[in-house]
Protein backbone atom coordinates (compact mmCIF):
# COMPACT_ATOMS: atom_id res chain seq x y z
CA UNK A 1 0.00 0.00 0.00
CA UNK A 2 1.04 3.51 -1.17
CA UNK A 3 1.17 6.10 0.94
CA UNK A 4 1.00 7.55 4.68
CA UNK A 5 -0.57 8.10 7.55
CA UNK A 6 -0.01 10.78 10.15
CA UNK A 7 -1.26 11.47 13.62
CA UNK A 8 -0.91 15.06 14.47
CA UNK A 9 -2.14 17.01 17.27
CA UNK A 10 -3.22 20.95 18.11
CA UNK A 11 -3.53 22.54 21.17
CA UNK A 12 -5.89 25.57 21.90
CA UNK A 13 -4.03 26.73 24.82
CA UNK A 14 -6.09 29.14 26.57
CA UNK A 15 -5.51 32.50 28.98
CA UNK A 16 -7.97 35.09 30.39
CA UNK A 17 -10.44 33.75 27.54
CA UNK A 18 -7.48 34.05 25.26
CA UNK A 19 -6.29 31.51 22.86
CA UNK A 20 -2.83 30.90 22.27
CA UNK A 21 -2.48 31.35 18.47
CA UNK A 22 1.61 31.24 16.00
CA UNK A 23 2.22 32.18 12.90
CA UNK A 24 4.39 29.15 11.19
CA UNK A 25 7.16 30.26 8.69
CA UNK A 26 6.05 27.33 6.58
CA UNK A 27 3.21 26.18 4.10
CA UNK A 28 0.35 28.59 4.22
CA UNK A 29 2.22 30.96 6.58
CA UNK A 30 -0.55 31.31 8.36
CA UNK A 31 -2.29 31.63 12.43
CA UNK A 32 -3.37 28.72 13.82
CA UNK A 33 -3.09 26.99 17.41
CA UNK A 34 0.26 25.18 18.03
CA UNK A 35 1.31 21.59 17.20
CA UNK A 36 2.40 18.83 14.75
CA UNK A 37 3.16 15.36 14.60
CA UNK A 38 2.73 12.27 17.20
CA UNK A 39 5.99 10.59 17.56
CA UNK A 40 5.86 6.52 17.47
CA UNK A 41 6.91 6.63 21.43
CA UNK A 42 4.30 8.93 22.70
CA UNK A 43 0.64 9.02 23.44
CA UNK A 44 -1.22 11.77 21.88
CA UNK A 45 -1.57 14.05 24.90
CA UNK A 46 2.27 13.85 25.83
CA UNK A 47 3.09 14.82 21.79
CA UNK A 48 0.80 17.65 22.30
CA UNK A 49 2.43 19.11 25.54
CA UNK A 50 5.92 18.75 23.83
CA UNK A 51 4.91 20.91 20.52
CA UNK A 52 2.97 23.72 22.64
CA UNK A 53 6.82 23.97 24.46
CA UNK A 54 8.71 23.87 21.23
CA UNK A 55 6.93 26.13 19.30
CA UNK A 56 6.04 28.82 22.05
CA UNK A 57 7.95 28.16 25.10
CA UNK A 58 4.82 27.41 26.95
CA UNK A 59 4.30 25.24 29.54
CA UNK A 60 1.02 23.61 29.56
CA UNK A 61 -1.34 21.22 30.65
CA UNK A 62 -4.07 18.95 28.95
CA UNK A 63 -7.62 19.62 30.17
CA UNK A 64 -9.27 17.52 27.73
CA UNK A 65 -10.22 16.90 23.73
CA UNK A 66 -11.88 19.29 21.91
CA UNK A 67 -12.32 17.45 18.30
CA UNK A 68 -10.66 15.08 15.60
CA UNK A 69 -10.31 15.73 12.24
CA UNK A 70 -9.72 12.98 9.99
CA UNK A 71 -8.73 13.20 6.41
CA UNK A 72 -8.29 10.95 3.10
CA UNK A 73 -6.73 12.52 0.11
CA UNK A 74 -4.01 11.39 -2.64
CA UNK A 75 -1.45 9.02 -0.42
CA UNK A 76 -2.48 10.64 2.53
CA UNK A 77 -4.95 9.25 5.64
CA UNK A 78 -4.22 12.13 8.61
CA UNK A 79 -6.00 12.50 11.58
CA UNK A 80 -5.34 15.53 13.95
CA UNK A 81 -6.60 15.59 17.61
CA UNK A 82 -7.01 18.78 19.03
CA UNK A 83 -6.81 19.45 22.83
CA UNK A 84 -8.16 21.65 25.41
CA UNK A 85 -5.49 23.08 27.51
CA UNK A 86 -4.09 25.51 30.15
CA UNK A 87 -0.71 27.43 30.75
CA UNK A 88 1.28 25.87 34.20
CA UNK A 89 2.60 29.46 34.57
CA UNK A 90 -0.50 31.45 33.45
CA UNK A 91 1.83 34.86 33.41
CA UNK A 92 4.51 33.04 30.99
CA UNK A 93 4.69 35.48 27.83
CA UNK A 94 5.00 32.84 24.51
CA UNK A 95 8.40 33.35 22.71
CA UNK A 96 8.61 32.16 19.30
CA UNK A 97 10.89 29.17 18.14
CA UNK A 98 12.33 31.29 15.63
CA UNK A 99 12.74 27.88 12.88
CA UNK A 100 9.13 26.87 12.60
CA UNK A 101 7.03 29.69 14.23
CA UNK A 102 8.23 33.98 13.97
CA UNK A 103 5.22 35.16 16.25
CA UNK A 104 3.51 33.76 19.07
CA UNK A 105 0.10 35.28 21.08
CA UNK A 106 -2.99 35.03 23.13
CA UNK A 107 -5.86 36.42 20.90
CA UNK A 108 -9.60 37.01 22.08
CA UNK A 109 -12.91 35.46 20.02
CA UNK A 110 -13.17 39.46 18.67
CA UNK A 111 -9.48 39.53 17.35
CA UNK A 112 -9.55 36.15 16.12
CA UNK A 113 -12.85 36.36 13.95
CA UNK A 114 -11.07 39.81 12.32
CA UNK A 115 -8.53 37.35 10.64
CA UNK A 116 -9.41 36.75 7.12
CA UNK A 117 -9.52 33.54 5.40
CA UNK A 118 -5.69 34.27 4.09
CA UNK A 119 -4.90 35.04 7.56
CA UNK A 120 -6.54 32.13 9.57
CA UNK A 121 -7.31 28.65 8.64
CA UNK A 122 -11.33 28.03 9.35
CA UNK A 123 -10.84 25.18 10.96
CA UNK A 124 -8.80 26.98 14.12
CA UNK A 125 -11.60 30.08 13.59
CA UNK A 126 -14.32 27.10 14.61
CA UNK A 127 -11.60 25.68 17.64
CA UNK A 128 -11.44 29.49 18.89
CA UNK A 129 -15.35 30.21 18.64
CA UNK A 130 -16.11 26.68 20.68
CA UNK A 131 -13.15 26.67 23.23
CA UNK A 132 -13.97 30.35 24.21
CA UNK A 133 -17.31 30.29 23.91
CA UNK A 134 -16.98 27.61 27.13
CA UNK A 135 -18.65 24.68 24.95
CA UNK A 136 -18.33 21.44 26.31
CA UNK A 137 -15.42 19.02 25.27
CA UNK A 138 -14.18 15.20 25.81
CA UNK A 139 -12.68 14.52 29.07
CA UNK A 140 -9.22 12.36 29.10
CA UNK A 141 -9.15 9.54 31.27
CA UNK A 142 -6.02 7.11 31.48
CA UNK A 143 -6.51 3.41 32.85
CA UNK A 144 -4.91 0.09 32.08
CA UNK A 145 -8.73 -1.65 32.79
CA UNK A 146 -7.64 -5.10 31.82
CA UNK A 147 -4.72 -5.08 34.41
CA UNK A 148 -1.97 -6.09 31.66
CA UNK A 149 0.39 -2.84 31.90
CA UNK A 150 -1.19 -1.95 28.35
CA UNK A 151 -2.24 1.63 29.17
CA UNK A 152 -4.64 3.35 27.19
CA UNK A 153 -6.12 6.58 26.66
CA UNK A 154 -10.22 7.23 26.61
CA UNK A 155 -11.79 10.30 26.03
CA UNK A 156 -15.15 10.81 27.37
CA UNK A 157 -17.90 13.32 26.59
CA UNK A 158 -18.69 15.59 29.54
Amino acid sequence: MDGKFTLGVGGAVVRDRRLLLVHHTYGAKKWQIPGGYVKLHECAHESVVREVYEETGIRAKVDGLLGVRHRVKEGDNSTYLIFKMTPLHPYDYPTPDGREVDAANYFTLKEIEAFTSEEIPALNQCVARRVLSGAPMLMLDQGDADGLNRPYNLYLHT
